[in-house]
Parts: C-alpha cells; sequence; structure tokens
C-alpha cells in the first residue's frame, strides 16, 4: 500500500472542498438574483456585497475579491460612460435634441421615424439613456402637437435607442462587459464593428416591426394625469397658529421637513408674544408663533390637522391665491443616473437644498395623494415642482433630472466645446474600428483628452458620472472569477450542453440567446452578461462549438429588454410619461423578443459558424 503523506488532502477532502465552493456560489448568486428581483436593496448595494460574501465563504482570494477594480471591463465601461458625459456637458448632445425640434422632418409619423432613427444611430456611440433622455421631450411635444397620447410614440423610442446600442461593442455597457470577459480568456478577434452587420439587421428588422405590426398592438393609453391638474395645485397663503398641544413645539423647520412632507413653505415666522419676526429654518417653534404657510389647500388642511395647528381668528387670508414670481411649475422625471433614485425627498431635504417645493408625484404611474416625503423614488417617477424660475433652471440642469417640457432658456453651450467633443469621441471610434490600438486604449486617451482640451471637468466627472454602474461591474467581476474557479460554471455548462447536444445551430444559438433575454427581463443587463458569459465559454468548450457564436448571443440576448418596464432603464424612463402599464411592455414587446429570436439563430451561425 503506498504511503500517504502526513497533512496531504484525501480526495473525500479535496471533493468536499470543491463542493463547498460550488454550493457557495450558488448560493451567493442566488441571494444576488432574489434582491435584484425584489428591488428591496440597490443594485449597486447587492453588488459590493457579492465580493464580500464570496470572500467569507473562502471561495475567492482578497486579490480576487478586489479584481473587479482593476478589471478591464469595468475600466473600459468608465471611459466609455465619461465619453458619454463630456457630449453632454459640452452641450454636443442637446444640439441633437434641439434640431430634432426644429428641423423639418414632415408628419408625425415620419418625424417619430426620423427620432427613432436618430436614437437608433446615435446610440451605438453613446448612452443610450442619455439619447432617450434628451429626445424624450421632443417626442412627447411631437404627440401634443397632433392631440395623440405620448403612449402611442414613446415605446418605439426606447426600443429603438435599444437597438441602436447592438451595433458596436461600445453601444452598450453589456457589450463591453462580454468583449471583456472573453478578452480575458484570450479571446479577442472581435474588433469595434464586427457585431454591426449583425446589429445593423437587428435594428432594421426591429423598427420595421415598430413602425408595421407593432404600430397596431401599442396602446392608446390617456396621457397621464397632469399633475397640476390633479392636484389642483394653486398656491395659496395661509396664517396658522401653533398651538400647546402641536407636536412641533421646540422643534425647528430644518427638522420638521414640512416642505418634503407635505409640498409646503412656511414663508415666515411671528411670534406675538415678543414682537420678533423670523424667517431662518433653525428657530425652534413655541406655542402661540404664528406661521405664514404657503401651499397648496389639501395639503395646507392635511398639515394643520396632523400637526394640530389652529387657523387665528383675526386674520383670514386663507383662499388668498398667489401670482407671483415664486409660483412657477415644472415636471421633472427622475431619470438613471439620479441622485434621488432609492432615496426620499426627507432624506435629501429636497426643499431646504433647492429652495422649491415639491408639490405632487406620479410613483409607478399614480398619483401619491400624500406624505410625499416619504416616497422612495424611482427611474420614471415624475415630480411636480413649485419654484422661482432661477431655481427651478438649476434644478433642470442636475444630471438625472430629465424636463419633460420645453425650457424657455436652454442650456448655454459653446459650439467649439461640443463640436470637440465629437471630435474626440470619432478619433476614438475611428483608431478603435480600425484596429490601430483597443477600446480601452482609444477610450481612455479619449478620456484624457476632453478633461484636457476644457470640454470635461473633473468636478462632473466625480458628481456627475453613473457610478452604480461601476459600482455593479466591479462587485460581480469577482462572481464571475468564483463561477471559473469553483467550477460552478463549468457544472452548468455540462448540463446546457447534454440539453443541446444533437441540436441543430440554430437550435443551440436560440436557447442561449432565449435564456439570456429572459433573465436580463429581471436583472441588470451588465449583471446578467457577467453571470452567463463563463457559462457560454464552458459551454463552448464542452460542446467543441465557436465560442464567438455563443458570446454574441449572450450579447443580443442581454439587450433584448422589451418585455417589462424595469428590463431596461430606457423603458423605465418613458413607463410614466407614456401612461404605460406593464402589459403594454409584454403586448409590444413579445413579439419583438420572439422575432428577433429566430433572427439571431438563423443570422448567427452564418456570421460566426458553430462549429468553427
Amino acid at each position: 500500500m503506498a504511503a500517504r503523506h502526513v497533512g496531504a488532502p484525501t480526495d473525500d477532502k479535496v471533493r468536499c472542498d470543491v463542493d463547498f465552493a460550488i454550493v457557495w456560489v450558488f448560493g451567493v448568486t442566488a441571494l444576488a438574483l432574489v434582491l435584484f428581483v425584489s428591488g428591496r436593496v440597490s443594485v449597486d448595494q447587492v453588488a459590493i456585497a457579492v465580493p464580500v460574501l464570496l470572500l467569507l465563504g473562502g471561495v475567492v482570494t482578497p486579490e480576487q475579491a478586489v479584481a473587479g477594480l482593476s478589471s478591464r471591463v469595468t475600466v473600459t465601461v468608465a471611459a466609455i460612460l465619461v465619453l458619454g458625459l463630456g457630449l453632454e456637458k459640452s452641450g454636443a448632445v442637446d444640439a441633437v435634441g434641439r434640431w430634432a425640434v426644429a428641423a423639418p422632418l414632415g408628419g408625425p409619423r415620419t418625424r417619430l421615424f426620423l427620432i427613432c432613427l436618430i436614437a437608433g444611430l446615435v446610440s451605438p456611440f453613446l448612452n443610450n439613456t442619455a439619447v432617450v433622455a434628451v429626445l424624450l421631450p421632443v417626442v412627447i411635444r411631437v404627440a401634443r402637437s397632433v392631440d395623440r397620447p405620448p403612449s402611442t410614440m414613446l415605446i418605439p423610442l426606447s426600443y429603438a435607442a435599444i437597438l441602436g446600442g447592438t451595433i458596436t461593442l461600445i453601444g452598450t455597457s453589456t457589450n463591453l462587459v462580454v468583449h471583456g470577459m472573453a478578452q480575458s480568456r484570450g479571446l479577442d478577434a472581435l474588433s469595434m464593428f464586427s457585431i454591426a452587420p449583425l446589429g445593423l439587421i437587428y435594428f432594421g428588422v426591429g423598427l420595421l416591426y415598430l413602425f408595421t405590426v407593432g404600430a397596431w398592438l401599442l396602446p392608446r393609453r390617456e396621457p397621464p394625469p397632469d399633475l397640476a391638474r390633479h392636484y389642483d395645485v394653486r398656491s395659496f397663503e395661509t396664517e396658522l397658529v401653533v398651538t400647546a398641544e402641536s407636536p412641533a413645539v421646540g422643534s425647528s423647520l430644518a427638522a420638521l421637513g414640512w416642505a418634503d412632507t407635505y409640498g409646503v413653505l412656511v414663508r415666515s415666522i411671528h411670534r406675538p408674544s415678543t414682537g420678533q419676526a423670523f424667517s431662518g429654518p433653525r428657530t425652534p417653534l413655541a406655542e402661540g408663533d404664528l406661521l405664514l404657510v404657503r401651499g397648496q389647500s389639501a395639503q395646507l388642511v392635511l398639515l394643520a390637522a396632523e400637526q394640530r395647528l389652529a387657523g387665528p381668528a383675526d386674520v383670514s387670508r386663507y383662499g388668498r391665491e398667489l401670482d407671483d414670481e415664486e409660483g412657477h411649475l415644472v415636471e421633472l422625471m427622475v431619470g438613471p443616473g439620479s441622485h434621488l433614485i432609492d432615496r426620499t425627498l426627507r432624506q435629501i431635504r429636497f426643499q431646504s437644498r433647492y429652495g422649491v417645493v415639491v408639490v405632487g408625484i406620479q410613483h409607478h404611474g399614480r398619483a401619491v395623494p400624500s406624505r410625499l416625503g416619504d416616497v422612495r423614488l424611482a427611474v420614471g417617477d415624475l415630480l411636480l415642482v413649485q419654484g422661482r424660475a432661477d431655481a427651478l433652471e438649476t434644478l433642470v440642469r442636475i444630471r438625472g433630472l430629465v424636463p419633460l417640457g420645453e425650457r424657455d432658456h436652454p442650456r448655454p453651450t459653446q459650439r467649439w466645446r461640443a463640436v470637440l467633443a465629437a471630435c474626440i469621441l470619432v478619433a476614438v471610434v475611428a483608431t478603435a474600428g480600425l484596429g490601430l490600438t483597443s477600446i480601452l486604449a482609444s477610450a481612455m486617451v479619449g478620456v484624457v483628452a476632453l478633461v484636457f482640451t476644457g470640454c470635461l471637468r473633473l468636478d462632473d466627472i466625480y458628481r456627475d458620472m453613473d457610478w452604480r454602474v461601476i459600482a455593479l461591474l466591479a462587485g460581480l467581476v469577482p462572481l464571475g472569477l468564483a463561477m471559473d474557479s469553483s467550477g460552478a460554471s463549468r457544472l452548468i455548462a455540462d448540463l446546457v450542453a447534454g440539453a443541446i447536444h444533437g441540436l441543430p445551430p440554430a437550435a443551440a444559438i436560440g436557447l442561449i440567446y432565449l435564456f439570456a433575454s429572459l433573465i436580463t427581463e429581471i436583472m441588470s443587463n451588465a449583471a446578467a452578461a457577467l453571470l452567463l458569459t463563463p457559462i457560454a465559454l464552458e459551454v463552448a468548450h464542452a460542446t467543441h462549438a465557436n465560442p464567438y457564436a455563443l458570446i454574441v448571443a449572450v450579447m443580443f440576448g442581454c439587450s433584448a429588454s422589451f418585455m417589462t418596464p424595469m428590463g431596461y432603464q430606457t423603458n423605465a424612463m418613458v413607463h410614466g410619461p407614456g401612461g404605460y402599464r406593464f402589459i403594454d411592455f409584454v403586448r409590444v414587446g413579445l413579439p419583438l423578443n420572439l422575432l428577433l429570436l429566430a433572427l439571431a439563430s438563423l443570422l448567427i451561425p452564418l456570421f460566426w459558424p458553430v462549429g468553427g
């Protein structure tokens, strides 16, 4: 019998460790998926917890746990996002929107088609959420000009932007994630425009569907109720007295947060006992204080009832309607990257920070009746904001807040900066597309060029960059490493390989694409790509198939988010303004998904032969 070295691991011990690692990885993955779907915890919070759990389970080393921060995928996506931010800040993106409004593009249907065409042809080179944010008010204006509900026009805009992002490797973070993970495994044959032939066909067929069958399936929903009319937003002033029973006694206005909770503004505090008048938010209230309060009638009544405030017997100002410079209204949509997402107005002290009052909220398509300050905001929510014109103009310039009407004073731009920023992006695309350098290298050079030419300030990057995407990638890259090292991806791949064994190439590609398109409807596209790419590569290895065919199927499948409003950020952006219901996305998106599934199943094996 052969001697066994002391301390050497037994086969059972090794098998136990391997099995534990696989179970732990599957457990962390399942937990992450549940949290992604539930929406109770933000995506970036889940992502940063994943490498910690993997580290605690001993599945990854400390170096692997932080590998996402320096990953080629993360850095490339960050650089591309900065390039898009440079175009926004320089005014180049706004210029496209202003041109779409003013250009003689024909009737409403022709104008919508050309706007969708613009969205699809710009999205391959620019973050498609920024494109939709600029063009969304334009489409709403077109709809109102011909007395058509926005619901007949906004879904095509969102879908066109999604389809356009599939044309290049930098069109979506999904493509960059899949490409980066493939490169890390030695697969570097894909270039900037390798997927362009398939992407252009994809976009063309999708656009044709949207303006034929899709146009017939689009709902004619009544536009969401005008928030100003729904809330009867007429500004009134009244004087309320702080009674001895009021819970506000001893607290300051800043601590009470009435502006964020009730949507009212306390203009001044008069203390009859001393004859003093106060206007600062830090003054503690006392019994008998006379408060001059401005707001809508329903909210004033609610404030008085809940805070036990009384109307003075000798003053009858309640009901005097205001008509001054503080009565301007603007309707804003919470867009991707906004600092309001997953937070309440009370938490960020919205009124004291911006000097305006939110007098109405539409959350998930429904007007919020009261307690506005306690609503946890999400992408697509609408805010009706009232305040001075200068304060509102400052507010609409904040990243992630999209005004749904044309601004009277458009953001000032310097044309040379916009032109220079566009030239820098063209240079980045050209150098990477011609194979002169890698996408990462050209994008990093482009970022430096934007900063040193003054097209983009570092402060803008720190403040307005969508860091949630970076946190998501940095947190989930270690999960991909853990799936590889533990053997979890190989186990799944063996199961998939057994299921597709003997199937024709089109069917095998179709199954990979179908799974990717389904999982991306319930979680972030980038997260789906991070999870599925290692599995697709293992399936290619197990079946001796062309790995490029499978990773392209993952790319296009993870971008096929058409059936739910939360499947893609652009869908969430049009959900509220369009007055859509969940079923609307299913009705229009399901046939499109099936059409593109058939298209991908037939064309991917032609461009990348499965057996090649």
